[in-house]
């Protein structure tokens, strides 16, 4: 990263979590096969932990679509990790709409596509990506 920031997105940290098997991913991973968010408190201390290594304590971090609610924001904040600058990025919500819904996971590497801005580089791939229970127009609405 161009200032040497630590770039922290939860759903990267969620697929970690899951691809390592510890007990944070083996949660995180029964909710999302049921097809649930995963709770907070899930989430809150993956973000906590990994602000807690060295690296980001010695370079500073920037979290990338997190927090997603205040009380994720609160949990933060209580655990004394306070920002030196927050950004919030205004996008119309035509905008958020067609990137939710183009998204795709592959499911054997972890990567996400977009079907337009990012699609997959061979038919294989196309043929097992899978789309996230909640990356539809209507939950994307009602998040924003």
């Amino acid at each position: 990263m161009q200032y040497g920031l630590v770039h922290i997105a939860a759903g990267d940290l969620l697929r970690a979590e899951i691809s390592s098997g510890s007990e944070i991913g083996r949660r995180a991973k029964e909710y999302m096969e049921k097809g649930q968010l995963v709770p907070n408190e899930i989430v809150v201390t993956m973000v906590k932990d990994r602000l807690l290594q060295s690296d980001c304590q010695e370079n500073g971090w920037l979290l990338d679509g997190y927090p997603r609610s205040l009380s994720q924001a609160n949990a933060l904040r209580e655990f004394g990790f306070q920002p030196d600058i927050f950004i919030l990025l205004e996008v119309p919500e035509e905008n958020l709409v067609e990137r939710v819904v183009g998204r795709r996971l592959d499911p054997i590497t972890g990567r996400i596509y977009h079907l337009k801005y990012s699609p997959p580089e061979t038919e294989e791939i196309a043929a097992r990506l899978t789309q996230r229970f909640d990356d539809t127009e209507k939950k994307a609405i009602l998040i924003n």
